[in-house]
């Protein structure tokens, strides 16, 4: 099932149950960088499009690989720490994250969890692993199998990860990105439902809002999704995530004015650039998000603690650090009262506000 949804303005909200970058921002970079860039994109974007088609010959592992990936196994889900947490947070490193939330909700957020990380399985390009959260690791059947509802937000490797995704059921609905939703499709997802900015979804007891999410391609290209979400239970948290801290004010705003304050921000406390264009945005956009969205805690998104290999490796530069912004949190007068907590990777986290 693949749904566009309406805009805020119609108020349409669907229900079904509960288990059915390259930034290229400025027109005044050198025209000859912008172009090596862009062949760069184009090269990854072909090897991610063959990629899918042969995804779609190979959805169902075979038995033997299936019964070798799960070596080790892990806690089903993790289990909320804490009675009093509004929700549980756990990182499985890169962008990959599980949140419970207090009503029982499960989201599965841009999953990598077994393999190494590639953009079109060029492993000799770029090639990246986990540190902590390691395949053998995480029991990820288990961990699908409490899954209410799973979350792309972009359709890129490093959020919607081909390898991980053909190992999920396909009965899990997934809420997407436009070009995260074209990667579910072609996986043989069931449900499928496309999320834009200022639309918003709600499936069993959660409520996703859609915002204007990173610019991945040159300037026109169309955004990927930011999200809150928000447990619809009382005294139910709310949620907003989007990867790569690049979002527009005006699109956060009217996602708070819609559906009301945040209380969780997830996003990235560094920033990363190739060849001079910005990637992630964490050093020098997050603390204005913050501003923006006022919330209670703010969970660094630490998607570049992970070892990198390759010629595509070598050419990342990464600025800021948590306690970077945690210094600058503090001498800010208006957001002194948010808190950072910490994740400890495929540790869950009670977030309590």
């Amino acid at each position: 099932m693949v749904l566009t949804l309406e805009p805020f303005s119609s108020a349409t909200s669907v229900r079904a149950g509960n288990r059915s970058g390259f930034n290229i921002s400025s027109l005044q970079a050198p025209r000859r960088r912008a172009q090596q860039l862009h062949r760069v994109v184009q090269k990854c974007k072909a090897a991610a499009e063959a990629s899918v088609q042969a995804g779609q010959a190979a959805a169902k592992p075979t038995a033997a690989a299936a019964a070798a990936a799960a070596t080790v196994p892990a806690p089903a889900a993790p289990a909320p720490s804490s009675s009093a947490a509004a929700l549980t947070y756990t990182s499985y490193e890169g962008n990959s994250f599980y949140v419970q939330f207090k009503s029982g909700i499960n989201v599965l957020v841009d999953p990598w969890l077994v393999g190494k990380l590639t953009f079109g399985g060029l492993e000799f390009v770029y090639a990246g692993s986990k540190r902590v959260a390691r395949p053998e690791a995480v029991d990820l059947e288990a961990l699908a199998a409490a899954t209410d509802v799973l979350v792309l937000t972009q359709g890129i490797d490093d959020h919607a990860h081909r390898p991980t995704l053909q190992r999920l059921p396909k009965t899990v609905p997934v809420v997407a990105s436009a070009s995260g939703a074209a990667v579910a499709r072609s996986l043989g997802f069931r449900t499928v439902y496309t999320l834009g900015t200022d639309q918003s979804l709600t499936l069993g007891g959660l409520t996703l809002q859609g915002t204007a999410g990173a610019l991945v391609g040159p300037p026109w290209s169309q955004r990927e999704l930011g999200v809150v979400l928000r447990d619809d239970a009382e005294g139910g948290a709310s949620l907003y995530y989007e990867p790569h801290a690049d979002y527009l004010p005006e699109s956060v705003r009217r996602a708070v004015a819609k559906g009301g304050p945040v209380d969780v921000v997830v996003s990235p406390p560094c920033s990363q650039s190739l060849l001079g264009y910005p990637l992630v945005k964490g050093a020098t956009d997050s603390l204005d998000l913050l501003r923006l969205l006022r919330p209670k805690v703010f969970v660094p998104l630490m998607n570049a603690e992970i070892d990198q290999a390759g010629p595509l490796a070598e050419l990342l530069v990464e600025e800021g650090s948590v306690e970077e912004l945690q210094r600058q949190l503090a001498a800010q007068p208006d957001l002194a009262a948010v808190r950072v907590a910490l994740p400890t990777p495929a540790q869950p986290m009670a977030v309590v506000l």
